[in-house]
């Protein structure tokens, strides 16, 4: 990423956290891929968030510089080391060339950088917009649900890590509906929320596919939505944050008889969407009520 200073631009990273128990993310922005940089982002993680006990990472050199220093804290002084409260975090990485046993965050890390990627490509924001575009990119991905709510589409929403961090969903709603004409503009809180718009779309293309399950060649295929079904509507064409759920009313099945249009009744009406923008949290036939024995 780059950001503009003046009449220069200058590089800037972002440090991606995530949590292995509530899968929220946490993102820092850092001035260089230095070790020293790498400390100060961890620091404003631990200031914010606490302080974890165990942190899992790759083989780069920044990460691995910066647990060495972080452990000879105590040499250059002990009571630094007290202060920084790090001595306390077990440090552990994968092993060099194997990224597929950091699969448990790689997934959601890759989503994320390819979709700020994708956003910023050929930008160089303000240093203030791209510090507010990552919390509003943080704030979006920790806004999506977790878990498969057996209720009504129009009762309480689903667990999300937001929960855990602020105890509900979304803290504020986008604010208002930009074009891409703000982006030429002086208006840099218009342009960071244009921007955040533009994340709001890339990431749902990234994040979709690890919703609907996959199936192998030579698997049987899997179960069309029917008619009952509980789904999750996601459509890039949503307001940020939003994530509706409501119930399958009718499917329409082509000529080789697979379903590939539904019409889902939400609380705001009846939407016709394709089934690649729908994920099924529970089938019509789990919400069925068994009939008592006579």
């Amino acid at each position: 990423m780059s950001v503009t200073i003046g009449r220069r631009h200058e590089k800037r990273y972002g440090a991606l956290f995530t949590c292995l128990t509530t899968r929220a993310v946490h993102i820092e922005l850092a001035e260089s891929l230095s070790s020293d940089s790498m400390i100060l982002a961890l620091r404003r993680f631990i200031a914010r968030r606490g302080t974890p006990r165990v942190m899992y990472s790759d083989n780069g050199t920044n990460f691995v510089g910066a647990n060495k220093e972080l452990m000879n804290i105590q040499e250059v002084h002990e009571k630094m080391k007290k202060e920084a409260d790090v001595r306390t975090i077990t440090w552990k990485f994968i092993p060099p060339g194997a990224p597929n046993m950091g699969g448990a965050w790689e997934r959601l890390v890759r989503s994320v950088k390819t979709a700020l990627a994708a956003t910023l490509r050929e930008r160089s924001p303000r240093e203030e917009v791209l510090h507010t575009l990552l919390l509003e990119a943080e704030h979006i991905v920790n806004s999506r649900p977790l878990t498969e709510v057996d209720v009504e589409p129009a009762e309480a929403e689903g667990l999300t890590p937001n929960h855990f961090l602020i105890g509900r969903s979304c803290g504020a709603a986008a604010a208002g509906h930009f074009d891409d004409n703000v982006l030429l503009g002086p208006a840099n809180w218009r342009t960071c929320q244009r921007l955040a718009d533009h994340f709001w779309q890339r990431w749902l293309r990234e994040y979709l596919p690890t919703l609907v399950p996959r199936r192998a060649r030579g698997d049987p295929i899997c179960r069309a939505p029917a008619e009952g079904d509980i789904v999750l509507i996601v459509d890039s064409s949503s307001p940020r944050y939003s994530w509706p759920r409501g119930r399958i009313k009718k499917t329409y099945p082509g000529p080789d008889n697979q379903v590939r249009v539904v019409d889902v009744e939400t609380t705001g009406g009846v939407l016709r969407r394709p089934t690649s923008k729908i994920v099924v949290l529970v089938s019509a036939e789990a919400t069925a009520v068994p009939c008592p024995e006579v």
